[in-house]
Formats: C-alpha cells, sequence, structure tokens
C-alpha cells in the first residue's frame, strides 16, 4: 500500500516499522500482514515507494489516500473506487490509462457500500485523474472534468499504477474526496504542496504547518473550512480501513 502522507496512513489502523527493503527505502507493515510505504507527495516518490514494495514481495499494488473532486456530485467524505487511472496528460487523447483490478474492486464495493458513501453509481466504474502539479482552483477543476469526465484528481495514483503495470501485479486505488469541485485551495497551502512535490517528501514540523497561516491571515476562514473538510475525510478513510479490511485478506496474498 502506497500513501502520500503519515496522517493518510495512520487512518490504516497500526503498524509496525519493518526494516528497509532493499531500496533501502522505510516499510511498515499493518496487522494483517499488508507491506505500508509512506512515499511523500507527488508521482516520483509514489512510484519510489511502489517499487520499494514490489522488491520486499509485494503481490499487489494499492493506492491509498485522499484527493479532490472534479464531479460537482461528490461531496467531502465520498469514496472514489476508480475503475481506471489517467494519467495527467489532462485532455490529450494519447494520455495513458491505467485499469483496476475489477475482482478487486467489486470486492471493495461490496464490503463498503452499505456504510459508506460511494461515487456515485459506483457499479459503474469511474476514472480518477492523476495530475502532475496540485488541481486547486474550482475554474480549474471544471476545466479538467469537462475535458476527461474524471470523478476525482490526485498525485500519484498513476505512478503506482504503472509500477504494477509495469510488474503484472492487480492495481487498485481507494480515494476519499477533500475538497469539492467548488472548493479552491488556498494559496498558502498551495505552497506547502508545491514544497513538498519539489523533492521535500519528509513530515514537516509544528512550524512549518503553521507558517503558511501566520504568513497569510486572508486565508484563514479558507484554510479552517480545509481542515474540517480534511478532518471528515480522515474519519472515512478509517471506515474504509476498518469495512474493506476483511476484503484486502480474502483472497490476496500477505504483503499486497
Amino acid at each position: 500500500m502506497v500513501a502520500a502522507l503519515a496522517s493518510e496512513a495512520r487512518c490504516l489502523g497500526s503498524f509496525q516499522r519493518d526494516s528497509p527493503g532493499v531500496t533501502g527505502r522505510p516499510l511498515a507493515r499493518l496487522a494483517d500482514g499488508s507491506l505500508l510505504c509512506v512515499s511523500g507527495v507527488g508521482a516520483a516518490a509514489a512510484g519510489e515507494a511502489a517499487r520499494a514494495l514490489v522488491a520486499a514481495g509485494a503481490a499487489a499494488l494499492l493506492s491509498w489516500g485522499v484527493a479532490g473532486a472534479l464531479d460537482p456530485r461528490l461531496r467531502c467524505g465520498s469514496i472514489v473506487l476508480p475503475g481506471e487511472v489517467l494519467q495527467a496528460a489532462a485532455a490529450a487523447a494519447s494520455a495513458e490509462r491505467f485499469l483496476t483490478d475489477a475482482a478487486w474492486r467489486q470486492r471493495l464495493v461490496r464490503a463498503l457500500h452499505a456504510e459508506a458513501p460511494l461515487s456515485p453509481a459506483p457499479s459503474s466504474p469511474v476514472t480518477l485523474l492523476s495530475s502532475d502539479a496540485p488541481v486547486a482552483r474550482a475554474a480549474h477543476k471544471a476545466q479538467y472534468f469537462r475535458a476527461t469526465q474524471a470523478a476525482a484528481v490526485d498525485m500519484e495514483s498513476a505512478a503506482v499504477a504503472a509500477v504494477a503495470a509495469r510488474h503484472g501485479l492487480p492495481f487498485m486505488a481507494v480515494r476519499v474526496i477533500v475538497d469539492t469541485a467548488l472548493d479552491s485551495v488556498p494559496d498558502s497551502v498551495l505552497r506547502l504542496l508545491e514544497q513538498r512535490h519539489a523533492g521535500h517528501s519528509a513530515p514537516p514540523s509544528l512550524w512549518a504547518l503553521l507558517w503558511p497561516l501566520l504568513r497569510a491571515p486572508r486565508d484563514w476562514a479558507a484554510l479552517l473550512h480545509l481542515a474540517g473538510r480534511y478532518r471528515g475525510a480522515q474519519r472515512a478513510l478509517r471506515r474504509c480501513a476498518r469495512l474493506g479490511e476483511p476484503t484486502r485478506r480474502c483472497d490476496l496474498p500477505a504483503g499486497h
């Protein structure tokens, strides 16, 4: 399992640090034996984490975490279980598409749909777009939605899917919506994301998290709104982990 942020990984429950794999990338192991790597933000970091998991013996790859909505019907906390992931050449006809594992997806739909708000028409697989950069403006989200009809956007899933495809492994993504299609992420948060995307993937200090807020008082209301959204998304991620855990274990080998 690849999670960009430690806060996303913690929603999976308790885990133990594992010895670094042959790539030297720090790994962890969940209670059910699944391997976990906290990658940092962005495609390059996620791809490196996925390769580390494969080198450690992973038999399948899962991209786990939050996403932004492109489809206006999605709300904070909605769960997106995509049928395909589109690499972010936006509207380009040649954009690479990666299919998720259909049986794995259906097991997750069955495990989650009774108690969790899945994306619209969960029986009809949606597209998840992976972008090279944050898609944070409501206007930009609308443009991407018109061009691709993707339900949501993240920055890591296509990179994980590419590694799975290269090694012939099953792949799935579980993403929970934080910001809706009508939400715009404040500039101060974007600057922090851009810093981490540029290679600073280590967990930020408390001061690093507070500094954007202190420097941009006009963003305070939007930041507090986004913080509330993120807490809601974390609750949904924890539900996914709790309800989907038997699914993860039912016929996938330990170490996925």
